[in-house]
Parts: C-alpha cells; structure tokens; sequence
C-alpha cells in the first residue's frame, strides 16, 4: 500500500493537475506511466489508448489477452465497425497486429475476464486529433491520461451549438440514452464524465475540425 500511495502521489506532482490522475487505476513518475483496464468476458468495452509506447500495435498495448479477445475499430468512412477483426490467439498473438493510436477511441470484447496494464509515456504538447465532421460518428478518446468532466477532458476542442458526445453503457452494452450536446452558452449538457482511457463517439455538427489538446507536465 506504501508503494502505490508513494506511486500515486509522484503522479500528482508531476502531472499538475489533480483532478487528472487523481483515480486508483493511474499510477506514474515523471511522464512515464501505467493505467490499468478490466474487461468482462464477451462484453464489448470502449476504450481509448491513454498513453504513448515505442510502437502501438495490439501486440505492445494489449500484449497479454485471453485467447479469443477481438478488436473492432471505427470505420469512419463507412460509419460502421471496420470488417477486419483483430483476434489474439494464445501462442500466435494478434492477427492482424494493427495499431492504435492515442485519441483513436475502439471496441474490445474479452475472450475471458482480465485486467489490462496500458504502459507508455504520458503524451505532451501539442496532441492534435481530427474530426470529420457533417454529423459523421469518429470513435476518439483523450489523447491524455485523464478522466473528468466533458468540459475537462475536451480542452480545446472547437464545439459549436449542437455538437453531440455518445458515451458507450458497457453494462447495457448498448450507447448511453443520455446524450451530453454543445450548447453556446452552458457549454456540455449534462457535463458527463468519461473515465481514464475511455473511448466514446463524437459527432460534430459542422465541418470537419481539429481537436488540439495542449497538455504539458509541470
């Protein structure tokens, strides 16, 4: 417990931003971190990649699943799932071994229960992740590890009057009947808030735009 709490706090004071990383499954020192992510057998999760590794296939960010686990990411082109299906099978790994990249919101549906530990570098900068836009759904997610408010967690995104979050229930297994929209004015209602590494859906009502996250670890 002495370990975690000193983990924990050396997080705090490297991130600057309490509200951020302030969550029992986050842990880091400096800006290098981990976060850690159940999933239930045969339930659909979305998820986002919270952190930066040397690569970000499946085989670096998830690299130990239950045989059976699959992958389903968002077509946007088609606004539907992707029809590849990455599928990890004990003894061979993922086929295809494709990458995720922080901000990419995806589906993982659990050959078994298991915890998954996200490694990597917290991302810094100037994190830019593109929107279509025209009310097409982009499956995105924070490029930050962080969980909070909409307000919070979309910093620098340019909303505009009518833009639309859907958040995924995982235990409904279905797209939350709540739906938090842009409003000029109040800003996100309700103000939701997402959880570290969590993926959701965002439609944007205008044209295609850039979601600029500056984060910088003080």
């Amino acid at each position: 417990m002495r370990t975690k709490t000193l983990f924990l706090s050396a997080a705090l004071a490297a991130a600057g931003v309490v509200s951020s990383m302030a969550q029992s499954n986050v842990y880091s020192i400096n800006t290098v971190g981990y976060v850690n992510r159940a999933f239930t057998q045969f339930a659909f999760a979305m998820v986002s990649n919270p952190l930066e590794n040397t690569n970000n296939n499946l085989s670096t960010i998830i690299p130990n699943p239950p045989d059976g686990t699959s992958v389903f990411t968002w077509n946007v082109g088609a606004q539907d799932l992707d029809g590849v299906v990455p599928t990890y099978v004990t003894g061979s790994g993922w086929s295809p071994d494709v990458a995720i990249s922080p901000g990419q919101g995806f589906f993982v549906a659990g050959g078994d229960n298991f915890t998954n530990t996200f490694i990597g570098n917290v991302r810094q900068g100037a994190l830019t992740t593109p929107v279509t836009g025209g009310l097409a759904f982009d499956a995105v997610g924070s490029q930050v590890a962080q969980g909070g408010a909409l307000s919070v967690i979309m910093s620098g995104y340019p909303a505009e009057d009518g833009d639309s979050v859907f958040l995924w229930d995982e235990g409904a297994q279905d797209i939350n009947g709540t739906v938090p929209t842009y409003v000029v004015g109040p800003g996100w209602t309700p103000d939701s808030s997402v959880s570290v590494s969590e993926g959701f859906f965002l439609a944007r009502q205008g044209a295609a735009a850039n979601w600029t996250r500056n984060f910088t670890v003080q």
